[in-house]
């Protein structure tokens, strides 16, 4: 059977299939599937509902918590200063305090010089509003002097309470102590202190006598309204004692309730009916006198209030026990006769947050939806009648064209891939100005054979350039007397960047042989040309030059201005002369050489030197000289694609793991210790891949000539 009917017929199944089934079943499952997709957006929108108010509830608790642990640690911290204060010897210049006298000739909505208004306070609330951050305000019983030693001590700590409080003053309105003798400081400096004892307030008492305290050393007192403004506050007190123990005083904070009550309101789509509550847990015994919870803050008077609901629900108890126990979560619950979802979390201490949202709430959100929902499937129906007749026609029309369309392309597409499968990369496709898939298919094959063919040139190139650079490797050890040398280069691409050679005598001068390594960025035809220029580079200076440190120089200078690939590339260079007994190490930004001290199993690093090769024209180096190795030691040359071999759980072979392989081989050969790292390599990568080269030089010594020291 031809492409074309097959296509023709396929067309017609899928395009009059679904069209048939829909028509027989709808009317049977129409009613039905309305009905459960109805409930279905019902129970996600109240899940929905339930998700985020339990998402604000604790994003609300969290922010309530960071005010809560502020406060305390605001409270801590002046308890602290001014306990220091008054411990120290009282400084011999005191900075500035206010006193009732310098605020008395304040008027009712002034701002003078160096004051400013407070935030958030009352419009009503008099020349109060008017505070300034530049000095505190010092007020005595009976407006008696204060002692010149307590105002130096009250006034030291100005720049410290400021400090404490400065991100926070759109809520915190006053940091204060009240002294055992009745004197009272207040920081910002305000008025509005006439006949006031701080001994006398609650705040004051408790903290003293450590009552309500339910967190180590903070008394929270409030909500309360201040007398002086009529704002609602919430305070945080400390006592203050001296190192013997002696109180003596109080400190504390007072916080605005206002921010508090902005961060309990609920989000827009719930907010309406719904209400927010900031409860206090009491301890069993309490729980036991008075079953409902004491409320501290609420969006909403008289709710959750003695007499308000049945303290019997259980379902209410179950909130009560759960912030007990400090957690999270929901409860369907009835408040003042309505039924609702209150969410539920712990703030911190004792306190806990309920949020509610009344059932008829939730309600309200899906009844739009499922009347939508009603409409759109009333109207779907009338339109999938309407059109029935007229798809079925152009279902017929429509696939017969499609089919001719599509098969023919399709035929032509086959039969140039039956030629270029037979070797004959000259076919191509005819095509015309089409832009469906069908075009792009037959331009991504004309392009795709000449693109195979320039592949299959390439691997030829590539694998011609790794055998050039194969032979650019030296094919033998080099026979260096009292040494058993053995040098490997393993690239993990067709050709690579790391480089070593050897140099004799007669590149070097009588008596003088050379160990060279080096490791280009990246890999590549680029870094393999960079490789090259460096192998052509010091077998060209090293006949003229006999320092290793001015070879690297020279090589450095042409590289860095032929290099057009913004790469570089580490070298080393060691130079063992065997009658002098020495060697000499010239280090371009690689690492250290590893030496193995066989009498000590130990192992010593040779010193790293300047920059890489190609980045700084104008590098210079340094040769460093040393003794040759003695008998059984081992100097080690590798690149970084040793010890950066990483196994199928990212984890490095490190050069510890080399340290361990060349110690366990230290009394074989040295191509049986490199062998032995090869192998150790391999087993630590496994299943992963190759990412980098591994080349690396072992020159191990196994006696001294004749003629050299042993010192």
């Amino acid at each position: 059977m031809r492409i074309r009917l097959k296509l023709t017929l396929l067309l017609l199944l899928f395009g009059l299939a679904p069209l048939l089934t829909v028509e027989l079943l709808d009317a049977f499952a129409f009613t039905r599937l309305r009905g459960r997709v109805e409930g279905q957006i019902t129970d996600n929108i109240s899940r929905r509902v339930e998700q985020e108010l339990l998402v604000h509830v604790e994003r609300t608790a969290e922010q309530m918590r960071g005010i809560r642990n502020r406060m305390m640690m605001m409270t801590r911290t002046q308890s602290a200063v001014f306990a220091d204060a008054f411990a120290s010897e009282a400084p011999g210049s005191a900075a500035r305090v206010l006193t009732l006298a310098d605020l008395a000739d304040l008027r009712p909505g002034e701002i003078p010089p160096g004051f400013r208004e407070q935030p958030g306070w009352p419009r009503d609330a008099g020349p109060s509003r008017a505070v300034t951050y530049e000095a505190g305000v010092l007020v005595t019983p009976g407006g008696s002097a204060a002692e010149p030693d307590t105002v130096a001590r009250l006034a030291s700590v100005t720049d410290e309470l400021n400090a404490l409080s400065l991100d926070l003053r759109p809520s915190i309105r006053a940091q204060y102590i009240g002294l055992e003798d009745g004197t009272h400081f207040s920081f910002p400096g305000k008025p509005g202190y006439n006949d006031y004892d701080p001994r006398s307030r609650d705040w004051y008492t408790r903290a003293a006598s450590g009552e309500n305290e339910t967190d180590p050393g903070i008394t929270w007192t409030g909500p309360y309204r201040d007398a002086i403004t009529g704002e609602p506050r919430l305070t945080a007190s400390s006592p203050v004692r001296a190192p013997d123990g002696t109180l003596i005083g109080v400190t504390g904070v007072d916080l605005a309730l206002s921010r508090a009550i902005d961060i309990l309101e609920l989000p827009a789509e719930l907010a309406l009916g719904s209400a927010a509550w900031v409860v206090v847990i009491e301890d069993s015994a309490q729980q036991a006198k008075d079953p409902m919870p004491r409320v501290l803050l609420s969006t909403r008077d008289g709710v959750l209030q003695p007499g308000s609901t049945d303290p019997d629900d259980p379902r209410l108890n179950s909130i009560i026990d759960a912030l007990r126990e400090g957690r999270t979560g929901s409860e369907s619950i009835e408040v003042d006769g309505q039924a609702g979802l209150a969410a539920f979390g712990p703030i911190g201490g004792e306190s806990g947050l309920v949020m509610f949202v009344p059932e008829h709430r939730i309600e309200s959100l899906v009844g739009g939806v499922r009347q939508d929902l009603r409409s759109i499937a009333r109207e779907s129906f009338r339109i999938l009648l309407a059109s029935s007749f007229l798809v079925v026609l152009l279902c017929l029309l429509g696939a017969y064209l499609m089919g001719r369309t599509v098969s023919r392309p399709i035929r032509r597409l086959a039969d140039a891939a039956t030629a270029v499968s037979a070797g004959d990369l000259s076919a191509r496709v005819a095509v015309r100005n089409r832009r469906d898939e069908i075009g792009k298919l037959s331009r991504a094959f004309n392009e795709m054979v000449p693109a195979l063919a320039d592949r299959m040139r390439l691997q030829e190139s590539m694998a011609l350039a790794n055998e050039l650079q194969q032979g650019l490797l030296p094919s033998e050890t080099p026979g260096i007397p009292g040494f058993d040398v053995f040098g490997i280069a393993v690239y993990c691409d067709e050709t690579g960047g790391d480089y070593f050679d050897y140099l004799q005598p007669i590149d070097l001068g009588a008596d003088r042989y050379g160990l060279a390594l080096g490791d280009v960025t990246g890999h590549g035809i680029p870094a393999a040309l960079i490789m090259t220029s460096a192998r052509a580079l010091l077998q060209s200076h090293a006949k003229y030059v006999d320092r290793p440190d001015e070879i690297l120089a020279r090589m450095n200078e042409t590289i860095a201005r032929e290099s057009s690939h913004g790469k570089f590339m580490t070298f080393m260079l060691l130079v063992l002369d065997p009658v002098r007994g020495s060697l000499e190490v010239a280090n371009a930004g690689h690492d250290p050489a590893l030496l193995y001290r066989a009498d000590a199993g130990t192992f010593e690093e040779l010193a790293l030197g300047g920059l890489p090769l190609g980045i700084v024209a104008d590098e210079t180096y340094e040769t460093v000289r040393t003794d040759l190795p003695s008998p059984g030691d081992i100097v080690v040359l590798g690149t970084d694609g040793i010890w950066e071999t990483r196994d199928p759980h990212g984890e490095l072979f490190g050069k510890q793991r080399l340290r361990e392989t060349i110690r366990a081989h230290a009394g074989e050969p040295a191509e049986t210790i490199g062998r032995a790292v090869l192998d150790d390599v391999k087993a630590f990568r496994g299943s992963a891949p190759v990412l980098d080269d591994i080349t690396f030089i072992i020159a191990k010594r196994e006696s001294i000539i004749a003629g050299q020291s042993r010192d």
